[in-house]
């Protein structure tokens, strides 16, 4: 189970900038001894092989990168990745809204505290009227993690 608190949103223009964003927060979670459980919609590997290949930290911590699974989520394998899903873990799920949105649901039903990282397409967002940041407690971006402030709307 997640609350607000747990709830990290990012934004990207495609599939390579969304690696580039991930790898350092990755890195430093992974750093802190979390383990991070992916949910992407599409097959991210060869684009984060291209980022690893240009990454001074990929060449002295390859067994970090490595454990983490870039590939395309199979719909027959969920229930296997969610039962891997322990306390404290971050949990990333990229794709289209729709899909995010699926994911998310599917994992309202885990009675564990995880942080859970929503990583939208910027194209996607801009037509989804639905979309609320204030759901959201950080935001990341490719200058790391921030608080999302409070707007004051008057």
């Amino acid at each position: 189970m997640y609350n607000r608190d747990d709830m990290i949103c990012s934004f990207c223009v495609n599939d390579y900038h969304l690696a580039v964003m991930l790898m350092p927060y990755i890195y430093e979670e992974k750093n802190k001894g979390k383990k991070v459980v992916t949910f992407f919609e599409k097959d991210l590997t060869s684009i984060a092989l291209k980022v690893f290949n240009t990454n001074e930290n990929y060449w002295t911590n390859e067994e970090i990168f490595k454990s983490i699974d870039w590939s395309k989520i199979e719909f027959d394998k969920i229930a296997k990745k969610f039962e891997n899903v322990k306390d404290d873990d971050i949990i990333v799920i990229a794709g289209k809204d729709v899909f995010i949105e699926r994911m998310n649901k599917l994992l309202l039903n885990f009675h564990i505290n995880f942080t859970i990282l929503n990583c939208y397409n910027i194209s996607d967002i801009a037509k989804n009227e639905n979309f609320k940041i204030t759901e959201y407690s950080k935001l990341l971006n490719t200058k790391g993690l921030k608080e999302i402030e409070k707007l004051d709307l008057v």
